[in-house]
């Protein structure tokens, strides 16, 4: 069937260029002719005095004669006058202009009109008029894009239907998670594609990072970009809007267009914010009273051993460890933009300054932004223009214990960083000592997070250690434009994207890691630099050739190189990171490593339509990438989609008026995936030491039948408005399936690869529908409210693991699993049965790891066993399960906006409901191991005889080595996202207005969850004790004149 339809896709594309060069040599149309007079013209926006792009043209007779171009403007060859112009653009005014003899030039100023839909979409590699449109596409709304956030994906959240997105962590500078309609893949990059002014905008996997291990987080590539400088966001979410994209698509694509001058004047623009973060939560612990008590009555342990009777009556009191690693993090942000132009020139220049603390002490994110966007007429046919945007970026981040191994490491212990040993640190011992000095004899600790008699701090830590990851980079596109006949045009894209990464990590010799005596300090610096040059070259050919048939055709030619170099090197016995050369114990030997890429494409699109009514849109794109196997590196992808503009229909005018838009929506088509290493199918090697020298080992065999993922999709939409659009709903059916998936699979020990290798193997599929509203409930001069939501729901199931079988389990404990039939993401491990209590016939309860059963203590579901029936014994190989996913049953949004004279609000939510996460860190402070950290206060209510807790069992009882459901929690949240009230003073200075805007806002204002840790946002799904997410009050004002 795939096949069929792509073989179709490849026959409409030749008939459909056929076709177009046969109308427009057979069709009657306005053109220039001998006797003709040429006469050009602008249209632009009457308030803003902007180009608008896409509006018709029609002279008498109502025959559409031209197009607008990008730059508003038209060309008309007229034989006599004076002759009338219709300038119609929906969502303006129709305006009818008289053209006399003798008038070389006309700019016509249409008048907005709010009720009407946008005509022009911004699409892969141009323009698309609205009302052609086949595809999914969703364009955020202005309401979200004026409000202050600190990076622009963030703006996403809630704001489009089947786009979900979640917090990595609430570190400042922080990436974000997103998805469009599900995850297709499994060890690939689920990523979207961005393109940012025409740039291919590099976000790959591990992109911000140069191969530390000891960073917790990731630098947002994102955060490069002031969410103020966008003008536009597009989300593309089916095949016929995205499959233009070829193998890079198959994750959605968002397209980002940056704002540009206006002609007609100058304009000065200054922003200043301020704001303060709070974390969102506090855990609850036991108190230094508590954790005493708790001590005496269950562990026997006596603290006199180690205290004065002086100084244990001050533990009443104790240390609020978790208070003392979190702070206010305070920011504020700069920005001005110097913007303007004239009938040949349009600039923009715009700079940006931010500086975040984090919430957790020595955390924090610095930006700085420039960017310059500039465009030039040198001819009345050719139009030139550059895009550029400067940027260095500095997160200091978490240090982290994972990744980072050895004997009896403290992320043996469930200690992932500092804050989590912080949260584990007994609340009876101080911070500092009487001399100022940090506190470093904890009588309680493990031997192997000691140094003789000297143990870790975390304050200390936080204070001291260094995870710092700085970002410089350059985004730049210059294009040229060149109009050779009437609505055919050429254009060029040369572009650059060069990022140089530099990730600094430092653990001092009496920190929780570099304190062990085999590490004694610990260092690591690590620099990468990756340098994409694009070269695009499209030839668009528009043209309204009859009044029954409009074409819009598309052909280009694209290429893509990727260079890439990183050095790291690690050492430990440092007492300075300044001193890495003084080491004599070398941790890590030195490594560098160059990699190239390139992406070779030739795409090409047709857009035609019938009537205004019967629309049709084909794409093809060949492919040829360096990332995969000889043999494998050329592919096709397709689509095709048709369109039905039912209220166009005469049997529909009679009801019009109520009924101004129903269009009927039906597409196809294939897009791939590529974001694995540049040269993933290379064989690769460590290097290590041997014998005290320098050595290598093969890691990775070569890979000879490596090939991309491929996702087939089908959608099913409509889009209808009524009453000239004051009510409006968008809903979509679709189904997906992705082959070929990218997998991992162990190898034979005898070929000498030490890693895990990639195949091909397996598929997955993607069912879901979406809903979208928007209402305006009020709208005149003096008060306009509207409304908005939407809900999407997503069904992904692994459908197949090839040659892997049907399951394969991940993670350190094993904790998830991937199994045909379930969901990528599942996690795996016994079922929570209660507590046994007193009373309990023992010998019917099944042993659970082989231990005898004892009242308080945990039940689990006995399953299975060898036989395929429950045995009487709880066991790993036979009793674990699914015991939930991360993925939500649905994710939805709302949101309302609000004028009134001079006064604006908005309020904006954001929700899922049915996705779980595994809370790693209540796992350890409710099933300690040992007695020497602090405790969930949750234990206070442990089981006891006279306390029989069905839900939390005896404190001493054994901890479980495998997950069991009590830490599988249900994540479903419900966030006031946004609420931002401001008021325009009007305000004039002298002759020249003045907007003077001053606002407020809160974000994360208020989470309604049953979730138990931090935040339910955990895009891993895993909460190890990641960075807290915060809440955000914030102040500005902004000035423009």
């Amino acid at each position: 069937m795939a096949k069929v339809i792509k073989n179709i896709c490849n026959t409409t594309f030749r008939f459909g260029i056929f076709s177009a060069l046969f109308l427009s040599a057979h069709v009657p149309c306005v053109s220039a002719q001998t006797g003709s007079t040429k006469v050009e013209g602008l249209v632009v926006d009457q308030q803003t005095r902007e180009p608008l792009i896409g509006a018709n043209i029609s002279i008498e007779k109502g025959i559409t004669a031209t197009v607008s171009d990008v730059d508003g403007k038209f060309i008309l060859f007229l034989k006599s006058f004076p002759t009338s112009v219709s300038v119609s653009y929906l969502g303006y005014n129709t305006k009818e202009v008289r053209i006399e003899k003798g008038s070389a030039s006309i700019t016509v100023a249409l008048e907005e009109n709010a009720g009407l839909l946008d005509e022009v979409v911004i699409v892969g590699y141009g323009t698309q008029r609205r009302k052609d449109i086949t595809g999914s596409i969703t364009s955020l709304p202005k309401s979200v894009l004026e409000h202050v956030t600190p990076t622009f994906d963030g703006m996403l959240g809630g704001a489009v239907a089947g786009l979900n997105v979640t917090q990595n962590s609430g570190q400042p500078g922080g990436k974000l998670s997103i998805r469009i309609r599900g995850g297709n893949s499994v060890y690939a990059s689920n990523e979207p594609l961005y393109v940012i002014d025409n740039i291919i905008f590099f976000v790959e996997k591990d992109a911000m990072q140069a191969g530390l291990n000891g960073i917790d987080g990731s630098l947002n590539p994102l955060a490069s970009i002031n969410p103020s400088d966008i003008e536009s966001i597009e989300v593309l979410k089916d095949a016929s809007a995205k499959a233009i994209y070829g193998t890079r698509g198959a994750n959605g694509v968002i397209l980002v267009t940056t704002k540009k001058g206006k002609r007609g004047g100058n304009a000065i623009h200054y922003q200043y914010t301020i704001s303060a973060d709070q974390s969102a939560k506090r855990l609850d612990l036991m108190t230094a009273k508590q954790w005493l008590q708790t001590q005496k009555d269950y562990f026997n342990n006596k603290p006199s051993m180690y205290y004065s009777p002086e100084a244990l009556a001050q533990f009443n009191k104790g240390t609020d460890w978790q208070d003392a690693v979190l702070q206010i993090g305070l920011a504020q942000t700069h920005e001005l933009s110097i913007s303007g132009g004239d009938d040949k020139t349009r600039y923009l220049l715009s700079g940006s300054y931010t500086d975040r603390t984090g919430i957790i002490i020595n955390s924090g994110f610095e930006r700085s932004v420039g960017r310059v966007n500039l465009d030039r007429e040198l001819f009345s046919n050719l139009t030139v223009g550059l895009t550029a945007t400067a940027d260095k970026s500095t997160q200091d981040a978490l240090t982290t214990f994972e990744g980072v191994n050895y004997t009896n490491s403290p992320f043996s212990q469930g200690i992932t960083n500092s804050l989590t040993y912080a949260l584990y640190m007994p609340p009876v011992l101080p911070i500092y000592n009487q001399d100022g000095g940090y506190f470093s004899k904890n009588p309680f600790e493990y031997s192997y997070l000691k140094y003789y008699d000297q143990t870790a701090n975390p304050v200390a830590d936080l204070e001291n250690s260094i995870g710092r990851t700085v970002n410089t980079s350059l985004m730049a596109n210059f294009y040229a434009r060149y109009t050779i006949i009437e609505g055919l045009t050429a254009r060029i894209n040369a572009g650059t994207h060069i990022s140089y990464i530099t990730q600094n990590y430092f653990a001092p010799p009496f920190t929780a890691l570099g304190l062990n005596q085999d590490i004694r300090g610990m260092g690591a610096i690590g620099n990468r630099r990756t340098g994409v040059t694009q070269m695009e070259y499209l030839l668009n050919y528009t043209k309204q050739i009859h009044p029954s048939h409009f074409i819009d055709l598309l052909a280009g030619y694209t290429t893509q190189k990727t260079e890439t170099k990183y050095a790291i090197a690690q050492a430990n016995h440092l007492a300075s990171f300044d001193n890495l050369a003084g080491t004599t114990k070398i941790l890590l030997a030195p490594i560098s490593k160059g990699l190239d890429g390139y992406l070779y494409s030739i795409l090409g699109r047709i857009n035609y339509s019938l009537l205004g009514r019967y629309n049709l849109t084909a794409t093809h794109r060949i492919d040829k990438s360096s990332r995969f196997s000889a043999g494998h590196e050329l592919e096709q992808f397709s689509s095709v989609g048709l369109s039905w503009n039912v209220h166009e229909e005469q049997f529909l005018k009679p009801i019009s008026p109520a009924l101004s838009v129903l269009k009927l929506r039906l597409t196809y088509g294939d897009s791939g995936n590529q974001e694995i290493g540049i040269n993933e199918h290379d064989e690769d090697f460590n290097i290590g030491r041997y014998d005290g020298k320098p050595a290598y080992q093969l890691s990775v065999t070569e890979k000879t039948n490596l090939r991309w993922e491929t996702t087939e999709e089908y959608n099913a939409g409509i889009d209808a408005g009524f009453w000239n659009d004051k009510l409006s709903l968008v809903a979509d059916v679709y189904s997906k399936k992705t082959r070929d998936l990218l997998m991992q699979m162990s190898v034979e020990s005898w070929t000498g690869a030490s890693e895990m290798q990639t195949i091909n193997g397996g598929s997955v599929t993607n069912k879901g529908v979406e809903f979208a509203v928007n209402a305006k409930l009020i709208d005149n001069k003096r008060l306009a409210w509207s409304v908005s939501g939407n809900i999407a729901r997503n069904i992904n199931t692994l459908t197949s693991m090839g040659d892997l079988g049907d399951y394969q389990t991940l993670g350190q404990d094993q904790e998830q699993i991937l199994k045909v039939g379930e969901s990528v993401g599942s996690f795996y491990g016994y079922i929570f049965d209660g507590i046994v209590q007193t009373g309990d016939d023992l010998s019917i309860l099944p042993k659970v790891e082989g231990k005898e059963i004892v009242p308080g203590a945990v039940k689990l579901r006995d399953i299975s066993g060898p036989d395929g029936k429950p045995d009487g014994e709880v066991v790993r190989d036979y009793d674990r399960t699914v015991l939930g996913s991360i993925q939500p049953d649905f994710t939805y949004g709302l949101s309302s906006s609000l004028t009134y004279r001079n006064f604006d609000f908005y309020l904006a939510f954001q929700g899922s409901q049915g996705n779980e996460v595994y809370n790693y860190l209540r796992r350890f402070l409710e099933g300690r191991s040992n007695d020497s950290y602090n405790m969930s206060a949750a234990l206070l209510n442990a089981w006891t005889e006279s306390n029989p807790s069905r839900t939390i069992p005896h404190i001493k009882s054994v901890r479980i080595a495998q997950l069991d459901s009590r830490f599988v929690e249900d994540a479903s949240f419900l966030k006031l996202k946004n609420i931002t009230l401001g008021y325009t003073l009007p305000i004039r200075i002298q002759t020249l207005p003045v907007k003077f805007r001053v606002f407020a806002s809160a974000q994360n204002l208020i989470t309604w969850s049953k979730y138990k840790g931090y935040d339910p946002e955990v895009a891993s799904g895993i909460d190890s004790g990641v960075y807290p997410a915060a809440k955000t009050l914030l102040a500005g004002f902004e000035i423009t004149f």
